[in-house]
């Protein structure tokens, strides 16, 4: 079981790694890896604070804060401040930002579909399902 628990770790490694790769080479005149999953989770959140950013990443404040300055200054991300309390920066995802992320996922999927397009349809019901059973996700049928 070891064994295969190993191959299964550097198999799942390996694609992720070869995903980002190709995804960050395609978008490499727009973001930066990092960036690129700072926009995604800003998105994600519609609106959050910058401690929300730098919990997420397991980063300081203070990196965040550097990082959405480049965000922001390449029009992909703007701060506001927290109606609530005006101590608080709150940053959302822009239309650009949007924009940028959508190319990013179009990018991510092809990627899977060259991926999958070395397997049987069946295959690729097969593993999606067995995926989806070790994180505990189940789709309806």
């Amino acid at each position: 079981m070891d064994a295969l628990a190993s191959r299964l770790y550097a198999a799942v490694k390996s694609f992720w790694r070869s995903l980002e790769t190709d995804i960050c080479k395609e978008m490499q005149d727009f973001l930066t890896g990092p960036q690129l999953f700072m926009l995604h989770y800003i998105h994600s959140q519609q609106k959050c604070n910058l401690t929300q950013v730098a919990d997420r990443l397991e980063v300081k404040p203070s990196a965040v804060t550097v990082m959405v300055d480049r965000l922001e200054k390449a029009g992909y991300v703007v701060r506001s401040q927290d109606p609530a309390d005006r101590r608080v920066i709150l940053v959302e995802a822009t239309l650009r930002g949007e924009e940028v992320l959508s190319q990013a996922v179009q990018k991510r999927d092809q990627c899977i579909r060259e991926h999958l397009s070395r397997l049987e349809p069946d295959e690729v019901r097969i593993v999606t399902e067995l995926c989806e059973k070790m994180i505990g996700l189940q789709q309806d049928k």
